[in-house]
Order: structure tokens, then sequence, then C-alpha cells
């Protein structure tokens, strides 16, 4: 009596391929950190009136989380218009 073992298991991975899109925006989010990271030293911004002391990254750091707001709220209002 001979023993008989099954068929190996073909077991596929299915692989998460980034898009173009994504890797360009992770791209740019990357060198924005780095170049957020590099400038550091204090500066003073006017803010309409008032003159605001603070480091140079926390600015841009603000102005990057503004203009990923912005995108989004655009980005938000073209896909309300594409659905009329």
């Amino acid at each position: 009596m001979t023993a008989t073992t099954p068929p190996p298991v073909k077991t596929t991975k299915k692989r998460s391929r980034l898009s173009p899109r994504s890797i360009v925006a992770l791209v740019l989010l990357v060198l924005a950190i780095v170049f957020i990271a590099e400038n550091t030293r204090q500066v003073k911004i006017r803010v309409i009136v008032p003159v605001v002391s603070m480091p140079l990254w926390a600015a841009l750091t603000a102005m990057l989380v503004v203009g990923v707001l912005v995108g989004a709220f655009l980005h938000r209002q073209s896909t309300k218009r594409s659905d009329r």
C-alpha cells in the first residue's frame, strides 16, 4: 500500500499596486516633509496685522495642512458637480 500525497495547493498573492497618481502624491508628501524638517529657524510672519514669531517648520506645516484641506474641498466640490 502506498501513501498518496495531495497535490500542492497553489496560492496566489494579490499584490496591491499603487497607481502613478498615488506614487506622485507620496513623493510630493515626502519632499514636503523633508523641506519642512530642513527649515527650523525662527521667522517673523505677518498675518494680516499682527507679526507672529514662530519656527519656520510650524509655518510650513500649517500651510501644508491648509493646502491639503483646500485640495480636498475642491475635489469634493468637483465630484458633487459631476453627480448632477
